[in-house]
């Protein structure tokens, strides 16, 4: 069942939440963490758990987390004809539950709650790479906008 999480649910939220940064870790530069940093990737993830304007649903059953989907709203320019902005964040659901129906539901109750709360439109990134990902989200009625782009640079005296 569909369930929207609250901060007590962190730790289930943060397995599914690293399992998609695990995936993406030959995808990009961008998507790959330090070792050593999960108390800092867990602090990020309890804050944006705890945003106004975000979020998290997790579809559980028997206590299990099978999935997860992050939203979120943003207010544009006014001046734009779309200005409220619907975003869908992280999505992961476990491999042995995919293609189970799992991820629309999910994208059903973030749509439905990013429409509840006045959003005029919808969007995402998803990783180039992830093929699979690219064909679900086009199975959900998404369309590509533009081409997100990434340059990573060291700026001087930087220290990893």
């Amino acid at each position: 069942m569909i369930r929207e999480a609250d901060p007590d649910d962190i730790d289930d939220i943060y397995a599914l939440w690293h399992e998609l940064l695990d995936m993406h870790q030959s995808h990009h530069p961008v998507f790959r963490y330090k070792p050593g940093s999960d108390q800092e990737l867990h602090k990020e993830l309890l804050s944006r758990l705890k945003a106004r304007d975000t979020r998290f649903f997790g579809y559980v059953r028997q206590d299990e987390w099978q999935g997860l989907i992050v939203a979120t709203l943003k207010q544009s320019a006014p001046g734009f004809r779309l200005s409220r902005k619907g975003y869908i964040a992280e999505t992961i659901v476990k491999e042995r539950y995919r293609g189970t129906g799992v991820g629309s539901l999910l994208v059903e109750a973030a749509r439905n709650w990013l429409i509840d709360h006045g959003a005029d439109h919808i969007e995402l990134q998803v990783s180039v790479k992830n093929k699979a990902g690219i064909r679900f989200w086009e199975r959900q009625g998404f369309t590509p906008s533009t081409q997100h782009m990434v340059l990573a640079v060291s700026p001087k005296n930087q220290k990893d």
